[in-house]
């Protein structure tokens, strides 16, 4: 029978919960100073900050799904735990900049777009779906339902079962999907703040009043902005052929020339990242609950607050994490197969201690993605032959 697990708690035999959580913590220190490099981009916001970014996202993802959906123990990984939220957001405030930075490059129609950017999303998406079709029935002797089916194959999600659906995470599939294809629809070149906030407004009402009666609604409805964001940044950071973006020119001499002050800042993003990550739910913001009248608006706006501060680290760094990046160039692949994997076909947890656990499913989720995307390839190739 499918379900979580629950961690013994012994120190005297090295499986106590405090201990693991630390010897993780240790490890993902020591993985990330070592995997250090001097910058040597000069952009505010280049790939090797948006890859890293997105690695950060997956990883308080999985830390999460580890902590609160494949053990009882909630305590183990705290605090890597407890920011998943933040994770999401970043991945539609990555998914909003890239999308609008291409578009305000090089406009597409809606059909171009949908054909060179939604089917990059679907292709990775269905392989993986398939295999985890045929893996449960073949291995779990666990058969679904040809309706069941058929949604999950347009990538309509409305529940996140976490040990009953085909791959819980996938309730941001049929979120990501809804941003992906009303984006083309509502972008405006000379005012993308516009498709923002239409884009905002929509998500926001379908995730408040969750129109489509959506099971997990409760997870829809506290990331209705994140994507709108990701545009807001694209097109204050847009700099136009023959023409100065001051803004960009000021972060860029912030960044390379000032000396204490940078650090000063970077100091008081980290101290409000800690801060809020500790104090996400509504309850811990009452003056804030009342005004908006419902908590997850709050949650959602802590989120948020948190995701800005990293941001402007980020941005503010001289140094780029090898390790952060490797995550965040097969952060989609790992998003699609890590929860199956730990949830259906885990020995490590069984074996091993949990610490040990953690770390050799995180090396093992890296892999697998490797595999993954070197299926995808070839099909992603010939779908772009067909598609021009």
């Amino acid at each position: 029978m499918l379900g979580p697990i629950t961690l013994p708690n012994d120190i005297l035999t090295f499986s106590s919960i405090q201990i693991s959580t630390f010897l993780v913590i240790a490890f993902a220190i020591l993985v990330l100073f070592t995997s250090l490099k001097q910058s040597t981009h000069s952009d505010v916001f280049p790939i090797s900050v948006t890859n890293e970014l997105k690695g950060l996202g997956i990883l308080t993802v999985v830390f999460a799904h580890f902590a609160y959906m494949k053990v009882t123990n909630s305590e183990f990984l705290f605090p890597l735990s407890i920011i998943a939220g933040v994770g999401v957001d970043l991945f539609l405030f990555m998914s909003g900049f890239g999308l609008t930075v291409g578009m305000l490059k090089k406009p597409m129609k809606v059909v171009d777009f949908y054909k060179k950017r939604v089917i990059k999303i679907f292709i990775p998406f269905w392989i993986a779906l398939i295999i985890m079709f045929i893996a449960d029935a073949l291995f779990m002797d666990k058969t679904y339902s040809i309706g069941y089916i058929i949604k999950s194959m347009l990538g309509f999600f409305p529940t996140a079962d976490g040990f009953g659906d085909v791959n819980s995470p996938f309730w941001y599939i049929t979120w990501m999907i809804m941003f992906y294809i009303l984006f083309p629809l509502v972008f405006f070149k000379d005012r993308p703040w516009l498709t923002a906030l239409i884009l905002a407004v929509i998500a926001t009402v379908i995730g408040t009043f969750n129109l489509f009666d959506l099971g997990s609604n409760w997870l829809h409805r506290l990331h209705t902005t994140a994507f709108s964001l990701g545009i807001i940044a694209a097109w204050l950071l847009q700099v136009k052929e023959g023409t100065d973006n001051k803004f960009v020119s000021y972060v860029k001499n912030f960044r390379d020339n000032s000396k204490d002050m940078k650090y000063i800042v970077m100091a008081i993003m980290f101290a409000i990242f800690a801060y809020v990550s500790l104090n996400t739910g509504a309850g811990s913001w009452p003056k804030l609950t009342s005004f908006f009248t419902q908590g997850f608006f709050v949650e959602q706006i802590m989120s948020i607050v948190i995701m800005l501060a990293l941001i402007v680290i980020f941005v503010l760094k001289k140094v780029d994490s090898k390790f952060l990046a490797m995550y965040g160039v097969y952060s989609y692949e790992v998003y699609l197969i890590h929860w199956p994997l730990m949830a259906k076909y885990d020995i490590f947890f069984v074996y091993l201690p949990a610490w040990l656990a953690v770390i050799v499913w995180l090396v093992v989720f890296i892999l697998v993605s490797m595999l993954l995307q070197r299926l995808v390839t070839p099909v992603s190739n010939f779908v772009d032959k067909i598609a021009k």
